[in-house]
């Protein structure tokens, strides 16, 4: 018994001393061994991090411990920002200019990708760029540029965005590979495939087909069978997807969408996904398909209300989704909701716009205009005129871009009243109704009940007649035809329709005017000038200036408008 004892607090010392030594040993690389090939977000990873995160504190390492935090970025998706804040925190106590630029972009990207958060964003994007300015890391530089340009094809500026992402491509391909370690041949494939996934993006938008269908094919062929790039693989299946729903290719598109969808939902980006649903809904309304459209629309619904965010790209989607309710007449809550849903998209859509664009071009585009200026001014004091130029052109440019937004968005606001009146037919002209109980004694009136009756009644006939189209009427005219006098003709168009006569005239002719524009595409191929003779109005100008008093909008933005919304030329 005696022998067992002394064996047991021998073994319990030298255990002690043996794992002692084992900890001791155990490095830095060899605990990242654990996860550095893990997928991003593996939970999984979060145990040794943690560690690796202790061990570097305990031995006050910072290089390590900023690392560590990194990781933690990386793998922890319910805490990324906490990691993210942490290594800036080191990072600009302890770091480099490179590192603190790369830990504020890393947060950018994650309110970017994970969140949406596009403003919260862009502040950190500009912060990694004034910190890479003058950096040695062009890979990181570019790295900066890349995100930047994304934010400028959120906005619509494909052009300028166009520009970020040749510059890219043109980097990230043209560094010899003999020269890269295995990590950063990874890297930089990874970096060269998503600057040409957002080339084929933006030359979509910027209707550059040919361009987008051969650089998506090229993406795929360069991925395919290469698990490392799974998802930069679904990215571009998707776009060759969407180029061939653009070509009416339906059960080709469909193919190719339903199998991008797995891996870009597995990645959690949500943004894309929403896109696959809606060509997937646009698909199913081709094919006829109510039930499948519905579900992939109420699919971006659900992503808009978790995530409150949607593209442009996709609120559409509630449209179609309102008017299946309200035909099928079933569920006026239902058509209620996504009433709502449809507003609130078109608030969350367009609430960024104007901070994002002015802080852009602000903070990125016109210091980096001023940043040239001094350049040229160090080089060569001549050339000051040329910088102040592009100073100046920037900011034309700029409010150029502010102004136009704002002009379309109050624009939209007016179509989309207008329409709205239309629908609920209450554009056209009626008699003000009056409370015949309540006796006016303020009114004023020598139309007898008789009078105001027979009156309202040759109106009526003259309306349904459109009469009121005949060039050059005025109120005599008028009156002769009603076989009435003026003065009781003028009583009457003041009390019962609360304008005088020449109003009357012109909302009767401008309505008209409106129901064949809404009615009957052909009428929105005809010049302003047909259009004003085509009601009795003699001039262009004089049309166009009683079409926007009556329906708050000129007749081209109105034209303009409905033709975006018919889809026609």
């Amino acid at each position: 018994m005696k022998k067992l004892n002394y064996f047991l607090v021998l073994f319990s010392a030298f255990s002690h001393l043996l794992f002692s030594q084992q900890k001791k040993e155990t490095t830095f690389s060899e605990i990242r061994k654990h996860y550095e090939k893990m997928t991003i977000d593996d939970m999984d990873a979060m145990p040794y991090v943690k560690l690796y995160i202790q061990k570097a504190k305990s031995e006050n390492n910072i290089p390590k411990l900023i690392q560590g935090y990194r990781d933690g970025r990386q793998f922890d998706y319910h805490n990324k920002i906490k990691y993210a804040d942490s290594a800036i925190a080191v990072s600009m106590k302890h770091g480099t200019s490179d590192d603190i630029s790369k830990d504020y972009l890393s947060k950018g990207i994650i309110y970017y990708f994970y969140q949406k958060k596009y403003k919260l964003a862009l502040d950190q994007y500009l912060k990694a760029y004034q910190y890479s300015k003058g950096s040695e890391d062009k890979y990181h530089h570019y790295k900066v540029i890349y995100h930047l340009g994304v934010v400028k094809e959120h906005l619509g500026y494909y052009e300028e965005a166009l520009e970020h992402f040749q510059d890219c491509v043109t980097f990230y391909s043209s560094k010899p590979k003999h020269i890269l370690h295995d990590n950063e041949k990874f890297n930089y494939k990874k970096a060269y495939l998503n600057s040409l996934h957002q080339m084929t993006i933006v030359n979509r938008y910027l209707k550059n087909f040919t361009k987008s269908d051969s650089l998506s094919r090229l993406g795929y062929q360069l991925t395919l069978n290469d698990h490392d790039f799974d998802l930069e693989n679904s990215y571009f299946l998707k776009c060759m997807g969407i180029s061939k729903f653009h070509k009416q290719n339906y059960a080709e598109a469909k193919k190719d969408l339903e199998r991008a969808l797995p891996v870009i939902l597995k990645r959690n980006d949500f943004a894309w996904v929403s896109v696959i649903y809606y060509h997937l809904g646009k698909i199913s309304e081709a094919q006829n398909n109510i039930g499948e459209a519905i579900y992939y629309y109420s699919e971006i619904d659900k992503i808009f209300e978790k995530h409150e965010f949607i593209l442009p790209e996709v609120y559409r989607s509630y449209h179609y989704l309102i008017e299946y309710y309200k035909n099928k007449n079933i569920d006026e809550s239902k058509q209620l909701y996504y009433t709502n849903q449809l507003l609130k998209a078109d608030s969350a859509i367009s609430k960024d716009y104007p901070y994002l664009s002015s802080k852009l071009h602000k903070d990125y585009d016109r210091k980096t205009l001023i940043d040239q200026k001094e350049d040229i001014e160090r080089a060569d004091k001549r050339k000051i005129f040329f910088a102040q130029i592009l100073i100046f052109s920037g900011t034309i440019v700029l409010s150029f871009f502010v102004i136009r937004y704002i002009k379309d968005r109050k624009i939209k606001k007016q179509y989309d009243l207008l329409q709205k009146r239309i629908t609920d037919d209450t554009y056209i002209l009626k008699d003000i109704i009056q409370d015949e109980t309540v006796e006016d004694t303020s009114r004023k009136t020598s139309l007898t009940p008789e009078m105001s009756f027979e009156i309202r009644g040759k109106l009526e006939k003259f309306e349904l007649e459109k009469q009121f189209l005949k060039k050059g009427l005025n109120e005599k005219d008028v009156a002769v035809k009603l076989s009435t006098n003026s003065h009781y003709l003028s009583v009457y168009i003041n009390e019962h329709k609360g304008m005088n006569f020449n109003k009357y005239i012109a909302e009767l002719r401008i309505n008209y005017i409106t129901n064949l524009l809404n009615t009957n595409n052909m009428y929105l191929h005809f010049t302003i000038e047909a259009l004003a003779k085509e009601c009795g109005i003699a001039s262009r100008q004089n049309f166009s200036n009683l079409f926007f008093d009556i329906n708050g909008i000129r007749p081209t933005d109105y034209i303009k408008k409905r033709k975006q919304e018919l889809g026609i030329g």
